[in-house]
């Protein structure tokens, strides 16, 4: 099983650039066992290649961007995308 999610921290606030409302704040969270997560973070199952292009392709669209003296178009965040493989042994 092959899960891919895709989150935004822009301005010191994440954004899960997947979710239905990317400009709502996620909280980051710790969990004494698993360690640190964003909460309600969106993660879609893909079957291949092209399906995890097509889910960047609409986390992309969803990104801050202002322009700057040398780049019309920065980005003024940092992302995440992220490729989670489970197994079964």
């Amino acid at each position: 099983l092959v899960r891919v999610s895709f989150l935004e921290i822009y301005n010191e606030e994440i954004r899960d650039l997947l979710s239905k409302n990317p400009k709502e704040r996620c909280e980051l969270k710790d969990h004494p066992e698993h360690g640190v997560f964003v909460k309600d973070l969106e993660a879609f199952v893909v079957k291949g290649v092209s399906e995890m292009n097509q889910v960047m392709a609409a986390g992309v669209s969803n990104r801050s961007v202002g322009a700057t003296l040398m780049n019309t178009e920065s980005s003024r965040s940092h992302s995440i995308f992220t490729v989670t493989i489970e197994t079964v042994e």
